[in-house]
């Protein structure tokens, strides 16, 4: 981490740790590209049992904070301070608890939506912590039942075929649109099982193709099929890009996680 971007992640978590319902600050690994790159971000995942300070307090907490917009839907604020974009997400440890303590089960489906939560904490750096919540977090990260990935390995599934029925139907409409967003889904369900199978939490889409790459079971035929779903060219008309996805649902389907 450059010298530049440690100090302002150091002034922002001095800040955080002063807060009483902070428990944890977790530092996402975007922090590491180089900070022209347009993925750079300083991204903080701040782990609360209680309350924090309300948004104008907030945006007067941090020196130097300029452009600050605040979520109140989903409790996150973004400003830039001098060319450094901040990013901060607050999360409710309750809430993380409820779900790892449905893990042996189905119902941390209803909860949480994808294993990208997990994916966060487990690979983010703790560049703060008050207790050993986060400890505790990280170790049931590491010990989950297999069940958890036969079951979000189900679900995606059951995605799947959603998806391929969908295709079917716009090909035969010739519905470009209808198309487009159904291989979309179909893609994405691919990427989530595949991350499951491999037992790996899925990263967000700005890493999908570099994580893909490094994942050590993919069906036979992957990356050819893989690449003329991402293809867009007259020779593969809708029509040819459903049969395309259905050879590789099959490849997918014969996987156990």
């Amino acid at each position: 981490m450059k010298v530049k971007v440690k100090k302002v992640v150091d002034e922002i978590v001095g800040v955080l740790k002063d807060w009483d319902g902070v428990q944890a600050v977790v530092l996402q690994h975007f922090v590491e590209k180089d900070i022209y790159d347009p993925n750079f971000s300083i991204t903080l995942d701040v782990f609360r049992d209680s309350d924090i300070p309300g948004r104008e307090l907030r945006e007067t907490s941090f020196s130097g904070a300029q452009y600050f917009e605040s979520s109140r839907v989903k409790m996150k604020d973004r400003f830039m301070m001098g060319d450094l974009p901040i990013r901060i997400s607050y999360k409710n440890t309750e809430r993380v608890d409820t779900v790892l303590a449905a893990t042996d089960g189905e119902s941390w489906l209803l909860k949480e939506r994808g294993t990208y939560l997990f994916h966060r904490i487990a690979t983010g750096s703790v560049v703060w912590t008050r207790g050993e919540w986060i400890k505790g977090v990280l170790e049931k990260l590491d010990n989950l039942p297999d069940s958890f990935w036969v079951v979000w390995t189900e679900s995606c599934h059951r995605r799947i075929d959603h998806f391929l029925s969908d295709l079917g139907a716009a090909s035969l409409k010739d519905d470009s649109l209808y198309f487009n967003l159904s291989l979309s889904g179909f893609m994405k369900s691919v990427i989530e099982v595949l991350f499951a199978v491999n037992h790996v939490f899925e990263p967000g889409p700005r890493d999908f193709t570099a994580s893909l790459a490094l994942l050590e079971t993919l069906p036979e035929g992957f990356k050819a099929n893989w690449a003329s779903l991402l293809r867009d060219d007259a020779e593969l008309p809708a029509d040819r890009k459903r049969e395309i996805a259905e050879l590789l649902a099959r490849g997918v389907f014969a996987l156990t996680p």
